[in-house]
């Protein structure tokens, strides 16, 4: 099972409104944080040719402002350009070295790059502000950092202090799920899985371990509704792939 693990560590990005105006540099520094939420707006988007564009202008007009030098670090780690993402990330964190929301980020970088450890001092020091208001996100990214490391109780530590935060943690309830699932709990697994489906969407990944849970169960009916889910909505997903396979087999 953990070697269908995938890493969803979560940014935090703030919202931002979208208009494709023109900014004037009457006013340089206004016009970089103008030119900075609209980039933020279209890369949400995921219009990411706009969004470089007016993150380029933005740091054009200030080169010292720290929310365009953190989202285009972010918009060049979406695109797969670690060392750009790197640069500005570094200058971003170099002008605002508490902002927490850049810390998370940061962290989410540094893991993806296999930076663990740095990933999870940074991810540590978000947590170092009392009235920070995403700690639970952050807890959650620790423990799928610390996945991607082997280091499986540190990271099972993490996601339950990511519920104790928020109950409604999908992700934390999907990972224990698959922990639990993992160390044959099954009554665990169980619990954590209904507490997550309860509360999310399905995925090819949540589809697959209903099937694997409710099959050691023995639901059969379940184990069908699960099946055709993940068969109807995902035919091309690798647990479709492995489904048909087992089934061949005879194996489930």
């Amino acid at each position: 099972m953990r070697n269908t693990l995938a890493l969803g560590l979560m940014v935090i990005l703030l919202s931002a409104c979208v208009t494709d105006k023109v900014i004037e540099p009457r006013d340089p520094k206004r016009a970089a944080e103008l030119n900075a939420e609209l980039g933020l707006g279209y890369m949400r988007q995921g219009q990411y040719k706009r969004a470089m564009s007016k993150l380029e202008k933005a740091i054009g007009y200030d080169s010292r402002n720290v929310k365009a030098l953190h989202y285009k670090a972010e918009l060049h780690r979406r695109l797969g350009q670690k060392e750009e993402a790197g640069e500005y990330f570094e200058r971003a964190m170099s002008l605002d070295p508490e902002n927490q929301l850049l810390l998370n980020n940061y962290g989410v970088y540094l893991c993806g790059i296999k930076k663990y450890d740095e990933a999870i001092t940074i991810f540590d020091k978000s947590l170092e502000d009392p009235l920070y208001e995403n700690k639970a996100r952050v807890y959650e990214n620790i423990g799928l950092c610390r996945l991607w490391d082997n280091k499986v109780n540190q990271a099972e530590s993490a996601f339950h202090q990511a519920l104790v935060i928020n109950p409604n943690m999908s992700t934390s309830l999907l990972e224990l799920a698959k922990i639990r699932f993992d160390q044959g709990d099954k009554h665990e697994a169980y619990e954590f899985y209904n507490r997550y489906i309860a509360i999310a969407a399905h995925t090819p990944e949540s589809l697959w371990l209903g099937i694997l849970i409710e099959h050691g169960r023995g639901a059969k009916n379940t184990v069908a509704s699960y099946k055709v889910k993940l068969k109807g909505r995902y035919p091309n997903s690798k647990e479709t792939k492995l489904l048909l396979k087992l089934e061949r087999q005879g194996r489930i």
